[in-house]
């Protein structure tokens, strides 16, 4: 495992699994759907506060919809010590339907080393997800297209100002000059 990793929710990968088994007819990883969102939100919850400290984790779903999840630290992570999820159940089938990685630090985004990755796993690769806070970035590695949304809780501002139109607006003006 890795030095210094504390594992306080010892479920961690058991509950992502287990949303997963759930939920997996009905996942579109692609274009994310109701279904897939909840699982990301599990693997974002677990990335916060399964563990010492915020960390990086990683799922990797392949083409017969079994899991290979690994942790790291908050900036970087591998199956580089944890070798025996990639021999968990039987072997990986390719292509991967998804590889799912977490950002806990801040904003889903594609970094210099994930670019690397998505370049080498691209021939195999269906689709990849980063998620960020409350947001994540869907990726087709095959029609570079993306599509980034931002979900999660919203809280009503303290105040709400009154908003006219932009019609509403110009004729508020016009009659103020007159």
């Amino acid at each position: 495992m890795i030095e210094g990793l504390e594992i306080k929710d010892e479920n961690w990968k058991e509950d992502i699994r287990k949303c997963h088994t759930q939920l997996k007819d009905d996942m579109q990883y692609l274009y994310p759907n109701n279904s897939t969102e909840t699982f990301l939100t599990i693997i974002w919850d677990k990335s916060k506060n399964a563990f010492d400290s915020e960390r990086e984790v990683q799922v990797l779903v392949d083409s017969k919809d079994d899991l290979y999840i690994s942790v790291g630290s908050a900036g970087f992570v591998s199956f580089q010590n944890q070798e025996d999820e990639l021999t968990n159940g039987a072997p990986m089938k390719l292509p991967l339907k998804c590889w799912i990685h977490t950002h806990p630090f801040g904003t889903a985004f594609w970094s210099g080393t994930d670019w690397k990755s998505l370049k080498t796993w691209r021939p195999v690769l269906s689709s990849a997800i980063v998620l960020g806070d409350n947001e994540y970035l869907a990726f087709d590695p095959a029609t570079e297209i993306a599509k980034k949304v931002y979900y999660g809780m919203m809280p009503f501002p303290e105040t709400i100002k009154e908003y006219k139109t932009e019609e509403e607006e110009l004729l508020k003006q016009k009659q103020e000059e007159e």
